[in-house]
């Protein structure tokens, strides 16, 4: 592996441990009363890892309940905190079981005992469990057309947030007592309504807002579906937090604190820092072409440079479409754009080492991507149309591998910009 590739995956792990539950939670719980014991609810990615830290604070005063990713753990307990595995970016029946568990341990909580919320990416389709109105198959159908849709992570959760019993604030106001909400952020500008689908805060959409982000994007319309958005429009949750201090919200780990972590590691009399935007959002392909025109007006300054981004990128998929996520599509369009630029080279990893439904976190790229693609007969353009970048990655033996990281703060992008080795 050549030294460039090894810096930046070095960074990228960096990043990740900034953000990991044992890293960024113990702050948090010093000044939470357990006298009488704590309720724990947690669903996303890093809730088996927040449980834990959770445990290893308060043991057995805590108990309760988390869900997390098929295939991230083979516990089944924490100490007194059960652990359920359920489908994602997909909710299968696993999601709709532990919604309905999660929903009635806190219906089922006495008011005098505080219930722990623990919510991180992913959490909004590892605990799904649709209105009355609306079948489980029929919200499958409905999150598949907006994952693929190119819709932002925002309309996908304001559509959710609609057809659903926890989300929105629905499952704070099914609690009788006090609550803390512990979150590790991975949506752009850490917008708790939006993380998980806000299933502590109250929900600010409406049922018609929903509906006319399905209509944007192409949807063709269920009419039950369709039907409940109609009605939920004068359904919202209101004055879930009526009592001042009752319920707490703390913004434990995002983007910028992993992005400045890696900063602060960085020997800056060497370097040259850029971070291009903490909550980069837009369209992989375009976002690629952005970042590549920077990066080589970087190497025209004659100065080592790093540039960095956050957020979380969209692919409008193809109709046919291959493998890969995000960060995988958009180091590929990057190379394309970047044409194999001397003396520049690139990481992009989603910081819960899945990028979209490919367990890869990500890929590599430098000024060799592109001629050892042609010595494979490997055709980038084509492979970025079918959105097909991991089976183009792959050969190159350039995808990320890291497992389950265990939290998620959305996309980690590096550019790596030296002149000197042009």
């Amino acid at each position: 592996m050549n030294s460039s590739k090894i810096f930046l995956q070095d960074l990228f792990i960096i990043a990740v441990n900034e953000s990991l539950p044992s890293v960024c939670m113990p702050k948090y719980l010093s000044n939470i009363d357990a006298s009488k014991g704590l309720c724990v609810i947690g669903a996303g990615k890093a809730s088996v890892d927040m449980a834990k830290t959770m445990y290893e604070y308060f043991g057995d005063k805590c108990y309760g309940t988390v869900v997390t990713r098929h295939g991230y753990t083979t516990e089944k307990n924490i100490g007194t905190i059960k652990i359920l595995t359920a489908g994602h970016p997909i909710p299968d029946k696993d999601s709709q079981a532990a919604g309905k568990e999660i929903l009635a341990l806190a219906q089922d909580t006495p008011e005098d005992i505080p219930v722990i919320f623990l919510i991180s990416g992913g959490g909004s389709a590892l605990m799904s469990l649709p209105i009355d109105e609306v079948t489980f198959d029929e919200k499958m159908q409905l999150n598949k057309f907006l994952l693929g849709c190119g819709a932002s992570i925002d309309e996908i959760n304001g559509v959710r947030q609609q057809l659903s019993k926890v989300k929105g604030g629905k499952l704070l106001q099914a609690i009788k007592g006090k609550s803390h909400t512990l979150i590790i952020s991975d949506v752009v500008g850490d917008d708790p309504k939006i993380i998980a689908s806000g299933p502590t805060v109250e929900n600010s959409t409406t049922g018609a807002q929903a509906l006319s982000t399905l209509v944007k994007y192409g949807w063709q319309p269920i009419s039950s579906v369709e039907k409940a958005l109609l009605q939920t429009n004068t359904n919202k949750v209101k004055n879930i937090d009526t009592q001042a201090n009752r319920h707490k919200l703390s913004i434990m780990a995002n983007a910028r604190q992993s992005i400045d972590k890696v900063i602060a590691s960085i020997d800056l009399s060497k370097w040259q820092i850029h971070v291009i935007n903490y909550d980069e959002v837009g369209d992989a392909n375009e976002v690629a072409k952005q970042h590549a025109a920077l990066a080589l007006a970087a190497y025209e300054s004659g100065q080592k440079t790093l540039l960095f981004s956050g957020g979380e990128l969209t692919v409008t998929l193809a109709k046919n479409a291959g493998q890969g996520g995000p960060n995988q599509q958009y180091m590929l369009a990057l190379a394309i754009a970047l044409n194999g630029a001397k003396g520049i080279c690139a990481l992009a990893c989603d910081t819960d080492g899945i990028d979209g439904s490919e367990d890869i976190a990500g890929a590599y790229i430098d000024e060799t991507t592109l001629a050892r693609a042609q010595e494979k007969a490997l055709q980038p353009e084509q492979f970025l149309a079918s959105n097909d970048s991991y089976n183009f990655f792959k050969p190159l033996n350039d995808l990320i591998i890291t497992g389950p990281t265990h939290t998620n703060v959305n996309d980690f992008r590096a550019i790596m910009i030296d002149p000197f080795e042009g």
